[in-house]
């Protein structure tokens, strides 16, 4: 009895394996068949007519990337660029980046859209999958795309936030990231910190004294002083009777006029100069080294230290040291560029600039005529004469076109010059 059923079971397991191929190899003969029919159709261009016969196709195999793929060029030669679109991005969706689709969408966006509406595309692209190489590929070809803003002065500084000091024929003012003058230009000098819009340091004929944005009058010290420095953590950098010494945020004298030259304070740190050697004082006036460099390396923003380094020479030698004097990192170098931000500087070797990062490690490669600090992960570089910008991988984004660049901002506004005129450009992607 048990061998009999043994028999029975193994029959109908046979038939059940030959019912469940027949139907398998009749749904492969009904599918080609609806495939073949379709091209037929669509050679003929009744489009219409050859999607009905891929959507029964599709019925067949849901998930056949094969057949999405045939509904959306049928979109594309019919003419239904939504579609076609929408149908590219379904398959991305089930299938993850697949190159030849992920090239059929961005193909289309840069035939038939807008430069804008191609980048939105790259970059939801590749936040979604930043690891396909083709998204990555695409991605960085576009890193450098930008758009000139209509802005022609005589100079720009290096923006702090928002704003930035323009120069129009000798007088100065502050303009925004979008070109906008916001104080015209009518000083003869502006010094603003980028961190408090009520206490922006000016000088015209009656001297040195504070505004706010909107050019009034907000504090003016009791003296007159040959130069003023920028306001950081609450001191200013003063010169009088040929002495440096350090005011407060109200403009009032806080450390004694007995120094050559003086930087701003940052990591509770300045570079006083006494003859021809500087050391390093706090907030207090209190001496933290002895007078042993012969020179140190200024930021933008008048000060030294970055994330509690800063470059300093002795000799022949530039190399790091901490806001205590010890030294960071063994190397040497013949040049070095002020940490601007928490990024890379610009060291040279062999007349060459590279980069390192605050632990003195190098990064980039000796290769460039020239550099600027990182900011905001691009640096303005020069090559033969000319500026342009890298990222943080070294890749070049933007060629070099410039006769001078300044720093990047968060919103990837940067200052560059065409001869003497200064304009702004504005990253369309920002890492």
């Amino acid at each position: 009895m048990k061998k009999n059923l043994s028999i029975i079971m193994g029959v109908l397991l046979v038939l059940a394996w030959y019912v469940t191929v027949s139907t398998w190899l009749g749904n492969e003969g009904k599918y080609q068949g609806y495939i073949d029919e379709a091209k037929r159709l669509e050679e003929k261009g009744l489009y219409l007519d050859a999607l009905t016969q891929y959507g029964l196709a599709q019925e067949l195999k849901p998930d056949s990337m094969e057949v999405d793929t045939y509904i959306a060029d049928a979109y594309y030669s019919l003419g239904d660029f939504k579609s076609y679109r929408n149908q590219l991005n379904n398959i991305i969706s089930k299938n993850g980046p697949v190159e030849s689709v992920v090239q059929k969408l961005f193909e289309y966006y840069e035939t038939y859209s807008s430069q804008n509406s191609l980048i939105d595309c790259v970059k939801d692209m590749y936040e979604q999958y930043p690891d396909s190489e083709i998204v990555k590929n695409y991605y960085n070809s576009l890193k450098g795309v930008y758009e000139e803003m209509y802005v022609n002065v005589n100079g720009i500084e290096k923006f702090k936030g928002s704003y930035a000091v323009y120069e129009v024929n000798g007088k100065k003012g502050i303009l925004n990231t979008s070109g906008d003058v916001v104080l015209k230009a009518v000083y003869d000098d502006v010094i603003y910190n980028g961190e408090d819009n009520s206490k922006i340091i000016v000088k015209d004929d009656s001297g040195y004294y504070m505004i706010n944005m909107k050019g009034y009058k907000a504090a003016e010290p009791e003296d007159t002083y040959e130069s003023l420095g920028i306001l950081l953590q609450g001191r200013i950098a003063a010169k009088k009777d040929g002495k440096y010494g350090y005011l407060d945020s109200s403009m009032r004298e806080k450390i004694a006029f007995a120094y050559d030259d003086a930087t701003a304070f940052s990591d509770s740190v300045a570079a006083v100069k006494q003859g021809d050697k500087w050391a390093f004082i706090n907030t207090k006036g209190e001496a933290v080294t002895e007078y042993i460099y012969d020179e140190v390396a200024i930021n933008t923003k008048g000060s030294c230290s970055v994330a509690g380094v800063i470059g300093v020479r002795q000799g022949e030698d530039w190399f790091l040291i901490n806001t205590e004097g010890e030294r960071v990192g063994q190397d040497t170098y013949e040049g070095m560029k002020a940490f601007e931000g928490r990024g890379y500087t610009a060291v040279c070797k062999n007349e060459r600039w590279g980069y390192i990062n605050s632990a003195g490690t190098l990064v980039i490669d000796y290769q460039y005529h020239d550099a600027n600090a990182f900011t905001n992960g691009f640096a303005a570089v020069q090559s033969n004469g000319l500026w342009g910008f890298i990222d943080t991988n070294n890749l070049l984004i933007i060629d070099y076109v410039f006769s001078d660049a300044k720093y990047m901002t968060n919103k990837g506004v940067a200052a560059v010059a065409y001869g003497d005129a200064w304009t702004l450009i504005e990253l369309k992607i920002l890492n």
